[in-house]
Order: structure tokens, then C-alpha cells, then sequence
């Protein structure tokens, strides 16, 4: 399992709007602007699931996702790949739940996608380009 460094986590959470990638069983792509993505430790992150209508069908049939992340002051920027399982019930969905009620009360949060993080690539140029640094 890959570990998500503080720069990474901190470019994360900086970010307003985080596109994230799914992809269905036979491949076809999808990426969607999240607002709801977060760390919930060095090796877990959070997407709420208010909208994902193709990304929940694809993570039915394919549990592999991608984010990418980037802070333009910075100069900082990742990709984070891993494998997500969807949860509808317990105490990280009621986390997910009380997380967006918190900032837009009127979003129903259907799922609780927790992704386990396998690679953390570096993506702004320089030397580490494309490097695996999880």
C-alpha cells in the first residue's frame, strides 16, 4: 500500500475542485470535478458520493481510481491512483454524510468511496517527474 506524503496532502487540501477518474469495466474513461475529497490518513482518501452517477456504476465494475491534484503558488503537483471501495452504511459514510452537511446541507450524500492509495506520482517538472514517491 502507498502512503500520500504532506506535500500531497497539503495540495489536497488546498484545492477547492479535484478532478477524479474512473473507468468501467471495459475501460471507457470518466472524470468528474469533485468538491468532497479529502485525506483521511496517510494512506485513505475520502470522495463523498453526492453525484457520481457513471463513476458509482464504474466503480461497480472496476475499483481503480485516479486524482490529481496541483497547486499553481506551489508549483506542487500529483497524481494519486488506487483501488476504492464504496461504502453505503457505518462510520465512515456517517462521516462522509456530517463532512457535506456541514457546507451544503441541501447535497444527499449516496456513498462514502474510501480509495486505498498505491501510487503517488509527481507531477510538475523537475527531476521526480513521473516518479512513484507513495
Amino acid at each position: 500500500m502507498g502512503r500520500l506524503n504532506e506535500a500531497a496532502k497539503d495540495v489536497l487540501a488546498r484545492m477547492k475542485v479535484i478532478p477524479v477518474a474512473t473507468a468501467s469495466g471495459d475501460g471507457c474513461p470518466n472524470v468528474v470535478p469533485m468538491t468532497f475529497v479529502k485525506a483521511l490518513d496517510d494512506s485513505t482518501l475520502l470522495i463523498a458520493d453526492n453525484y457520481m452517477d457513471k463513476g458509482a456504476r464504474n466503480l461497480e465494475e472496476n475499483p481503480q481510481v485516479a486524482v490529481s491534484v496541483w497547486d499553481t503558488e506551489t508549483k506542487q503537483a500529483y497524481q494519486i491512483k488506487g483501488a476504492a471501495e464504496v461504502l453505503r452504511a457505518g462510520p465512515v459514510f456517517d462521516e462522509a454524510v456530517t463532512w457535506v452537511k456541514g457546507s451544503k446541507p441541501h447535497l444527499t450524500t449516496k456513498a462514502a468511496v474510501v480509495m486505498k492509495v498505491a501510487h503517488l506520482y509527481v507531477c510538475q517538472p523537475g527531476v521526480d517527474l513521473g516518479k512513484d514517491v507513495a
